[in-house]
């Protein structure tokens, strides 16, 4: 027995040691195996994996440093319940954690209970969700304070806490300038974003992470494959965003008062082609917004079209360069009414005399005599004409920065018969059958006023690359001389003929000159029984004697009020180039100011018994006792004192007062009686004022003073 006994227990031992050994061999040989057939290609796709890393998006400044556009980091927040640091809870601990989450979450975004909380991220739990979606869009601020709730801060793993970055694009001014700052993103595709795409979003970068354990990745040092990123350039426009904003203002208010469909402005220096402020508002309903750069656009948007009578110019420019007519030539306009084959050709308004001078008949607009004078000279030379249309490049894009930019047509007799009749030549010459956008021909007219040099309109200053400037972008000329300088000086004559005697004189005004060209043009042309609808514009500049800024305002469909360009269009112009003339040094640096003769010391307009209390401290000899019920006065001069102060009463307020001489505490307390909305810029008496005194007002206008 003893034997026997001892027999199983040697041959149990040997049984055990066999199975230890083999063990131990088939570790060993996994280990082997592990080591010797994992490929690399099984390790890169099992425990390795490349990442792109964003970079950031370069910002859109405006010239004055003003944020335009930038991108702002929002998060994506999630719950990963089935990780193993949730599955490890006990259920009282975790029901006792979401119970306080649940409470702080409804309490910071507001839009479920409490109650709506704690049963989705139960039932999340219960189902093993690993991406319970928490909230999305989350700002930085809140992500942070969600951060330190119950429950999520115990991160990652312990509670599956884990959010995505989304970047989204932001535009600080809201709607100032959207069109033109643009989109490159799933929103659309425009505007400066896009054509300047590659700059902004820089270069992207990888990086190598391992796995470490089920959910964890870690990136691997030193790694091979890491290639940083490159942050976007930033893009500085030549936008001003104050102007841009008078701009668009403007342009809205009267939009509202005429019930346009849509409209534009522009605004230019003329000297470089810099654009400092560019709107395009549509109307829907009693709304307005940026849908399209009506400026820029293409052909099927109607963005280019007929220009009407501010095509005259051209016109006029081609055929005194041909040598066929001077300001002075007179043609024959009849009683305003004339007849191609058929086409009646009419003025809006019946003519001064039979004969007009080319002067006049730009000065008033002339529709007949600019048709007759274009037709009598180029009938039997038509493509002449055309080729002077050319050579003004009104035929061509200008090639600016933003993507999109509309061809100009100008049809040509070869294009008989569907693209020229009989009637193309004079209809051409007065601003139809042709088409251009605004932008285009405001260009043309910022090189007459730029001396017959040929500007291409800029919106990128330059580049800039963590606050320092990689690149300054030079104005671009596109061509010298346009047309001979005899030329440009008669027309501009003519454009500045136009608002002291001819369509555009409630522009007209003391502070300083405007020359431009009003244009009125038929939209539909009434076909098929429908109502004609017209599209108003004005272009020119200021001050003409020395022109700084060009502008040009274009608005479509107006159906309440006035349909002309003078007035639709003109008081758009106006208001914005008195903003620029009461704020901007350059528009004024050139401009004679008032003087006022008289001894030493000169004294202010204002408040009759302030001023009369001064004059008698300083006992100077005046008039002023000659008005005791009077209470402002005007200075006349103190060197004649019988008459140096005469009475002033304020008291119409339909129309603007004269307030210049005045201390600006009076000024202010005179024109706020009258309703006025009164700013300001400078120290001492007030030198200038615009609008101007006289101007028709309405209460709350604004009136801009200059004080010196």
């Amino acid at each position: 027995m003893k034997k026997t006994g001892r027999n199983i227990t040697l041959r149990n031992a040997f049984i055990f040691l066999v199975i230890i050994i083999g063990i131990s061999f088939w570790i060993a040989g996994k280990i082997i195996y592990l080591q010797l057939t994992t490929s690399q290609e099984a390790k890169e796709n099992v425990s390795i994996r490349t990442e792109t890393i964003t970079p950031k998006r370069g910002d859109i400044y405006s010239v004055d440093g003003k944020l335009l556009a930038t991108s702002v980091c929002y998060y994506d927040t999630y719950l990963d319940l089935a990780c193993q640091g949730v599955r490890a809870m006990t259920d009282s601990a975790f029901d006792a954690e979401i119970d306080s989450l649940s409470i702080c979450l409804a309490d910071l975004f507001k839009d479920k209970t409490k109650d709506k909380y704690k049963s989705e991220i139960r039932n999340a739990k219960n189902n093993g969700s690993r991406s319970y979606c928490i909230k999305r869009r989350v700002n930085y601020l809140d992500y942070e304070k969600m951060r330190t709730f119950p429950f999520l801060r115990r991160g990652k793993y312990r509670a599956g806490f884990y959010s995505n970055e989304i970047f989204e694009r932001e535009k600080p001014f809201g709607k100032l300038a959207r069109r033109t700052i643009g989109e490159s993103s799933e929103k659309g595709h425009y505007g400066l974003e896009y054509s300047y795409d590659s700059i902004l979003k820089g270069v992207e970068g990888y990086a190598a992470f391992q796995k470490v354990s089920r959910d964890v990745w870690v990136p691997i040092e030193n790694s091979t494959d890491y290639v940083k990123p490159v942050d976007g350039k930033d893009l500085i426009t030549t936008i001003d965003i104050s102007l841009q904003d008078i701009a668009e203002t403007e342009l809205e208010t009267q939009m509202r008062q005429s019930s346009a469909k849509y409209g534009t402005v522009v605004v230019m220096e003329v000297k470089t082609g810099k654009v400092r402020a560019i709107a395009n508002l549509m109307r829907d309903s009693l709304n307005f917004y940026e849908n399209f750069n009506y400026a820029v656009g293409n052909l099927s948007s109607g963005a280019a079209s007929d220009p009407g009578s501010t095509f005259k110019i051209a016109s006029v420019i081609v055929a005194m360069e041909d040598g066929y007519i001077t300001p002075e030539t007179m043609v024959k306009v009849g009683n305003g009414i004339d007849n191609y084959y058929g086409k009646i050709v009419r003025d809006s308004h019946t003519p001064d005399s039979t004969w007009l001078s080319v002067q006049r008949i730009i000065e008033t607009s002339s529709n007949v005599g600019t048709a007759r004078f274009v037709y009598d000279n180029y009938k039997h030379q038509q493509q002449k004409f055309v080729d002077g249309i050319k050579r003004l490049h009104l035929n061509e894009p200008l090639g600016i920065e933003l993507k999109g930019e509309a061809k100009p047509v100008v049809h040509e007799p070869s294009e008989a018969p569907n693209g020229w009749s009989g009637i193309s030549l004079p209809q051409m010459a007065y601003g139809y059958e042709v088409t251009i956008t605004p932008l285009q021909m405001l260009a043309f007219y910022n090189a007459i006023a730029n001396d017959g040099k040929l500007m291409r309109p800029m919106f990128v200053e330059g580049l800039s690359y963590r606050g320092e400037m990689v690149q300054q972008n030079d104005p671009y000329v596109i061509d010298q001389q346009i047309c001979s300088r005899k030329t440009i000086d008669a027309v501009k004559k003519m454009l500045e003929g136009v608002v002291q005697k001819g369509t555009a004189t409630n522009l007209r005004n003391e502070n300083y000159p405007i020359a431009g060209k009003t244009g009125t043009a038929q939209m539909n042309y009434g076909k098929g029984g429908e109502k004609i609808t017209y599209h108003a514009s004005f272009v020119g500049y200021f001050p003409a004697n020395d022109p700084q800024y060009s502008c040009i305002v274009s608005i479509y469909g107006p159906s309440e009020g006035s349909i002309y360009g003078n007035v639709v269009a003109g008081n758009v112009f106006r208001k914005i180039a008195d903003k620029i003339y009461s704020t901007d040094t350059k528009a004024v640096a050139n401009e004679p100011r008032e003087e006022f003769v008289s001894a030493l010391p000169i004294a202010k307009s204002g408040n009759r018994e302030k001023i009369q209390s001064v004059c008698e401290m300083l006992d100077l000899p005046t008039n002023i006792e000659n008005f005791p019920t009077v209470k402002w006065i005007r200075f006349k001069d103190l060197a004649n004192d019988k008459e140096n102060f005469a009475p002033y009463m304020p008291e119409n307020d339909s129309y603007v007062p004269d307030v210049r001489n005045m201390g600006v505490a009076d000024a202010i307390r005179i024109l706020e009686n009258n309703g006025l909305r009164v700013m300001f810029s400078g120290r001492g008496r007030v030198v200038a004022q615009v609008p101007a005194q006289g101007t028709v007002c309405a209460k709350g206008d604004s009136i801009y003073l200059t004080l010196k």
